[in-house]
């Protein structure tokens, strides 16, 4: 508790609102009191004053029942009221009370602290004040005075008085006036003002209690709370703000800060997923280029292997397509079956040295500015090779070829390996049913003459999102084990190393046309 923010606020607070309230009380309730004591002790003395003159009139005139019977009525009108005329032997000679009549009062009476006391007789002294105290009788709280009666010539001079003339004072007039009721009157303040003041010192402390609770402690507490829920990872806890001061502000600002860092924490998780998906899919790409990669080398292998057999294969052919010529011319005319059988072997035996010629131009070094091509020719060659496959069996072949093409910079065999590609790639996307149109033509680009030669195909189309990725390395489209990604980039690369250029146009259901840009260089 000692440690709250209210209980430090409240206790200097409280503390000082009591001080205050003492001050209060000394200054105003103490000071008024005071005023009152003195107010009442000079009505006393100057009632006194009123009744010795009364007194003293009577008394010169020897009136001693007269002077009895207003002691008398002046105790019936305050009964908290008690006067005596007492001689200078502390004789009472005079008093509201009957029963005090003919007593003394004692030496040690404060009267008597007034006379000197000289061989055991009483010397009054010569006084020309009046004497009051307060002190605590059978009446209660009281004030007390007493007023010297002097010998005055009237007094000494007088028949029935015995007072010699050098006497100085005759005797004392003693009145005892109760304030009760005024000191009932200070306890009722007192207790008033101390009750009043306990119950605003509680209002007080109650009222910053519940202001400070309800302005300050409880906001900075849901806001310590917010903290903690945002060091444990909550950021959706904002504070209910309704107030327009600093308190507000500073809710504001820590709502704006969950609301950024809520912003920021969804940011970093998106972007945590996405880079662990883009991980998990290059992850996947590069297993997936590692078996490519597997596959390219024994496809290469292969290819070095059937280039081998290619050249074994070869002589024997010669050897075939040379005796078979020769048998040829020894049969005779008249022999028309075995002359058609014989040209049947020549035929294919040449056949088949076309295509192991083809085989082993893929496997020269030459250099492609050294060797020199025909387009149309190059095409040709391709379908040559291609015809007799099983996926080309429902595939119809429309040419549209310029014949009036000029010869050409490039090797051949490379470029025939391009054609090839992409007529496989056609017949693949038709499911090997449908129609391939090949065109060439001449044109002219920028002052640079160009040989285009186009494959356009009858097959679904490509999708547009896969336009800019068919030419990258080991991107395919085909079920895996038919296809290895590489036949479109090796095309690429053949044909940019000729010096020219390949690009696709498509539209989904309207098949797909590659376009071949070769320079034509004078040879």
């Amino acid at each position: 508790m000692k440690n709250t923010v209210n209980f430090k606020i409240i206790l200097p607070l409280s503390a000082l609102l009591l001080v205050g309230a003492l001050i209060f009380w000394y200054k105003f309730i103490l000071r008024t009191n005071e005023e009152m004591l003195s107010k009442a002790t000079e009505d006393a003395v100057y009632s006194i004053e009123i009744i010795r003159n009364s007194i003293r009139y009577n008394m010169l005139s020897n009136h001693s029942e007269v002077i009895q019977k207003i002691l008398e009525n002046t105790s019936a009108s305050g009964p908290d009221t008690a006067i005596r005329v007492i001689d200078h032997n502390g004789n009472i000679k005079f008093s509201s009370d009957k029963n005090d009549l003919g007593k003394s009062i004692p030496s040690s009476s404060m009267i008597c602290k007034e006379c000197h006391v000289i061989d055991g007789k009483v010397t009054l002294k010569d006084t020309g004040r009046n004497f009051f105290f307060t002190e605590t009788g059978v009446r209660g709280l009281a004030i007390k005075s007493f007023i010297p009666v002097k010998n005055e010539q009237s007094c000494s001079s007088a028949a029935c008085h015995v007072h010699a003339p050098g006497t100085t004072i005759n005797g004392i007039i003693e009145a005892e006036f109760s304030i009760r009721q005024l000191d009932k009157k200070f306890r009722e303040r007192n207790l008033d003002v101390l009750i009043l003041g306990i119950i605003f010192l509680a209002l007080i402390s109650v009222t910053l209690y519940v202001l400070l609770s309800k302005l300050v402690i409880k906001p900075i507490v849901f806001i310590s709370e917010g903290i903690k829920m945002i060091t444990r990872g909550y950021y959706g806890h904002p504070i209910d703000v309704r107030m327009e001061d600093e308190i507000g502000a500073l809710g504001h600002a820590y709502n704006e800060m969950t609301k950024e860092l809520k912003a920021g924490k969804n940011e970093l998780e998106e972007k945590t997923r996405s880079l662990s998906e883009i991980m998990e899919q290059k992850s996947i790409e590069i297993r997936k280029t590692q078996k490519q990669y597997m596959y390219t080398e024994k496809l290469a292998s292969l290819g070095r292997m059937a280039a081998s057999i290619a050249h074994e294969l070869n002589s024997p052919l010669t050897g075939i397509i040379v005796f078979a010529r020769l048998f040829l011319k020894r049969v005779p005319p008249d022999n028309k079956a075995d002359q058609d059988d014989l040209k049947v072997i020549v035929e294919q035996a040449e056949k088949c040295s076309n295509i192991i010629a083809v085989l082993l131009g893929y496997s020269r070094t030459i250099p492609s500015d050294d060797l020199t091509m025909y387009v149309n020719k190059a095409i040709e060659n391709a379908l040559n090779i291609l015809k007799n496959q099983s996926k080309f069996y429902n595939v119809i072949v429309e040419k549209d070829f310029d014949p009036l093409l000029p010869r050409i910079h490039g090797d051949q065999s490379q470029i025939e390996q391009v054609f090839i590609n992409l007529l496989i790639n056609a017949s693949d996307a038709m499911n090997h049913k449908g129609k391939i149109i090949i065109k060439t033509r001449q044109f002219t680009e920028d002052t640079s003459e160009f040989v285009e030669i186009e494959f356009t195909d009858s097959g679904p189309g490509i999708p547009i999102d896969n336009l800019e990725k068919i030419f990258e390395p080991f991107y395919t489209t085909k079920p895996e084990g038919k296809g290895t990604g590489l036949g479109l980039a090796v095309s690429k690369g053949i044909v940019q190393n000729a010096g020219g250029r390949i690009f696709v146009k498509s539209k989904a259901g309207e098949g797909a046309s590659f376009f071949i840009h070769l320079p034509i260089n004078k040879v």
